[in-house]
């Protein structure tokens, strides 16, 4: 049985090698995007309240050409922490993140925020569904079948030693 473990195992291994190497990148780089700003822009902490209206929002983001927001159309979210007056607006089809100071509708930092990117890289999601439940899926399974394996490929000998061991123990 353990034979037939390691032959499945190794052929497994090399179907979902692709898979597996974009989702771990990209999970690394999601993983420290806390402190990594190629993956999320870092900004100046912003300690101050809440007085700016949508429309006042909405032109600080299209004072930054690079972000390519004419409308609200082209604005796929908006974050806005009233504990700290931070307001934080995402281009639709830029990676371009904004922030905005939340009493002086001021634009106090821009970047290119990744992280939506490398999600979609991580789950698959960026080649379409036919890639997502079709590659990325049964790829996920197969690395859930390869640490099942490996558990028990690891562990064989062991167990091997221990049952020759009580099968010795056992006649007299």
């Amino acid at each position: 049985m353990i034979r037939s473990f390691r032959k499945w195992h190794r052929w497994i291994s090399v179907a979902i090698a692709l898979p597996f190497v974009i989702t771990l990148t990209t999970g690394i780089l999601l993983a420290t995007r806390g402190f990594n700003s190629w993956v999320q822009p870092e900004y100046a902490p912003i300690k101050t309240g809440l007085s700016v209206s949508f429309e006042q929002i909405l032109t600080a983001a299209q004072s930054i050409p690079e972000a390519k927001i004419k409308s609200w159309k082209d604005v796929s979210q908006i974050d806005i922490r009233p504990a700290t007056g931070n307001i934080r607006l995402r281009a639709k089809n830029t990676q371009w993140e904004i922030q905005i100071d939340g009493a002086t509708g001021q634009v106090t930092g821009t970047g290119i925020r990744r992280a939506s990117f490398l999600t979609s890289l991580h789950e698959g999601a960026y080649f379409g569904p036919f890639v997502r439940y079709g590659v990325f899926l049964p790829s996920a399974l197969g690395v859930f079948f390869l640490l099942a394996s490996g558990i028990a490929i690891f562990t064989q000998p062991y167990f091997n030693k221990r049952k020759k061991k009580l099968s010795q123990g056992s006649t007299p």
